[in-house]
């Protein structure tokens, strides 16, 4: 009997996947007739708009014919107009007037003064363009098939310019060229002085700040190595900076970022403070320099710099090595002593590579940027590589999660050596619109499971009590604005929500859909890493009758015009400039419109830790989207 009920279970679980796969079908037909619909309007559309634009060239023409005939008109006009000035100032006119004044010296004068003439003008070089006529314009041909992937404003990676964090302070930095690449967007940041100018550059800037590193000979030596000497001990110029800055008040600072403690503590007992890349090794300094001004900076990445945005011409395929490592494969580039690239170039080959084999004497420093840059690294146990290269290759995304930014590092550092630190926390409010209790729990659930939670919660509620939602939130710990309406579409109850949001970033979460506990962490680590006003997700996981499709693959870590509404995470005064559309379905496409029409920078993150679930096909989720078979939801929320 219990293998019996064991088959009937299967053929169950069989008859309901066929069901499902019947349902898809079906609903994929009616998508793609709407489809084969709106390609037509479009097409009619395309048709009207270049009748219109062949009218407006015809109309362009017959102007510019008409210019061209009064330059003619005016040419004639100049032309009458000289031959008046040229009789009136021939010398036998002249003549007759000086005659008549009845004066033989001015008669005499007359005679001998030369004549004044203005060359003649010139016919104009064109000549009138006859108006052709268009005849009538080649109808669009309908295009139902979609776009296969939105279409890009910028796609490869670029050195960005700033914003910085803390503009107000301003640091004068001795640096090698991989820390001024991680600090530069930290403060205002003053590398182009030696020790034949220090003087004049204290006078200038008048930094906040001296910031020094231990930097050592090489292709990465910063301020273009003049301070080597001075570091080694062979002069006395960093005394005297250091000397000159305490003096002004100027705090200063100094990192121990490799190198062996003994080496390093000549120069690092001339500063105040002395940091150092983990607690061991500041026990070390504290030890040596027998007081507690020592501090902990690791080594860490700076997300303007090291991010997965692709470099030009995308992944090349190949598996590079750093470090010690058996094989033929390419070395990264930017490791070797007597390479000459630049660090820029450093960052771009960080973004080539399938993958990196890592020795043991691999720099770790070296591995997490480029696991920030979204580039998977093989960390080996010993100098040969694993036989089973692909198993081993580790999620790229996860390695990504696990770097950490510099900023929050350096706040604990200000408030020690007595600098004032004021930066953007970032506040996030999050936006909902609920139309039943169920929708309420299953929201509450998604935001209860966040890592990183938002600070408000706006819930505008479609018929229901607002004494049972508030009953619902408690526990989230977050503040709430509960806001009930009679029926309104889901755009206008967003809108609605908008508008009573206080935080700097809005994060519209659909109670419909699942997140994953990283998805609003994740999310906000971009807006550190673009000048993006939106980030989303425009390839995205959909499940629909039990099936799972991925949305516009190939889209990651691009701007793009569009994406996903239920990931949308924004700046506030950006968005509620947008504002949302008083409609139920679509509304994020609409947004997505104006916001391509007021040049508004949007960022498509990862795919990960989102999943969009549908009943029935709902507006433009199957463009564009390749089935994946049967996936858990539940497994790839959480991922």
């Amino acid at each position: 009997m219990s293998e019996l009920e064991s088959v009937r279970r299967a053929l169950a679980q069989a008859v309901e996947q066929a069901a499902g796969a019947a349902e898809l079908a079906r609903l994929l037909v009616d998508y793609q007739a709407r489809l084969d619909e709106a390609a037509r309007t479009e097409a009619d559309a395309l048709t009207r708009a270049k009748t219109a634009e062949a009218r407006l060239r015809a109309v362009e023409r017959q102007a510019a014919q008409l210019a061209k005939h009064l330059a003619e008109q005016r040419y004639l006009t100049e032309v009458a107009q000289w031959k008046l000035e040229s009789v009136q100032g021939s010398r036998w006119s002249q003549l007759g007037d000086a005659i008549q004044t009845k004066n033989p010296g001015t008669v005499a004068r007359t005679l001998k003064a030369p004549v004044k003439k203005r060359p003649a003008p010139k016919r104009s070089d064109f000549t009138p363009d006859p108006v052709v006529n268009e005849g009538g314009v080649a109808p669009v041909v309908p295009d139902s098939a979609g776009p296969a992937v939105s279409t890009p404003l910028a796609e490869s990676f670029v050195v960005p310019k700033g914003p910085l964090v803390r503009p107000y302070l301003t640091v004068a930095a001795i640096v090698d060229r991989q820390t001024e690449a991680l600090m530069r967007y930290e403060w205002r940041q003053v590398t182009n002085f030696g020790p034949e100018n220090w003087q004049a550059m204290l006078e200038e800037h008048q930094p906040h700040v001296l910031f020094v590193e231990s930097v050592r000979p090489g292709p990465r030596q910063g301020n273009g190595g003049r301070w080597l000497e001075a570091m080694d001990g062979q002069s006395r110029a960093l005394r005297d900076l250091v000397e000159a800055c305490k003096k002004r008040g100027v705090k200063t600072v100094y990192w121990h970022s490799s190198g062996s403690v003994g080496k390093a503590f000549p120069a690092a007992e001339l500063f105040e403070y002395v940091l150092a890349t983990s607690e061991p090794r500041a026990r070390e300094w504290r030890s040596a320099l027998r007081h507690d001004r020592v501090g902990v900076l690791p080594h860490t990445v700076q997300p303007r710099v090291h991010n997965q945005i692709p470099a030009a011409g995308g992944r090349t395929g190949e598996i590079r090595t750093l470090g010690s490592v058996e094989g033929e494969w390419e070395p990264l580039i930017g490791q070797s002593s007597t390479d000459k690239s630049s660090y820029d170039d450093v960052l771009t080959a960080y973004r080539q590579p399938a993958a990196v084999l890592a020795g043991v004497d691999a720099d770790p420093r070296v591995i997490a940027e480029i696991e920030a840059c979204g580039t998977p690294v093989v960390r080996l146990a010993g100098a040969k590589p694993p036989a089973d290269l692909g198993e081993a290759v580790p999620n790229a995304h996860l390695a990504w999660r696990a770097t950490t930014a510099v900023t929050p590092y350096l706040d604990p550092i200000m408030d020690t050596i007595g600098v004032p630190s004021v930066r953007n926390s970032g506040v996030v409010t999050a936006i909902a619109a609920v139309a039943s209790p169920g929708e309420l729990d299953h929201l509450v659930a998604q935001l209860a499971r966040q890592l990183r939670r938002p600070e408000q919660l706006v819930i505008v509620a479609d018929g229901l009590d607002a004494g049972l939602v508030e009953k619902s939130l408690h526990g989230l710990d977050v503040e709430a604005v509960i806001r009930t309406a009679g029926p309104l579409t889901r755009g206008a109850a967003l809108d609605r929500a908008l508008r009573l949001a206080d935080g700097d970033h809005v994060a519209v979460f659909d109670p419909r859909d699942l997140y994953g506990e990283h998805y609003l962490a994740d999310a906000l680590r971009h807006f550190a890493a673009t000048d993006a006003e939106i980030i989303g997700k425009a390839s995205c996981y959909i499940q629909v009758a039990g099936a799972t499709l991925l949305r516009q693959p190939g889209t990651e870590h691009r701007f793009l015009a569009e994406v996903a509404g239920g990931t949308l995470l924004a700046r506030r005064p950006a968005l509620q400039e947008l504002g949302f559309a008083d409609v139920t379905d679509d509304w994020d496409e609409v947004l997505m419109r104006q916001a391509r029409a007021d040049a508004i920078r949007v960022y498509s993150a990862d795919r990960y830790s989102y999943v969009c679930v549908r009943e029935i096909a709902e507006g433009r989720l199957f463009a564009s989207a390749a089935l994946e078979g049967y996936v858990p939801a539940e497994s790839l929320a959480l991922f």
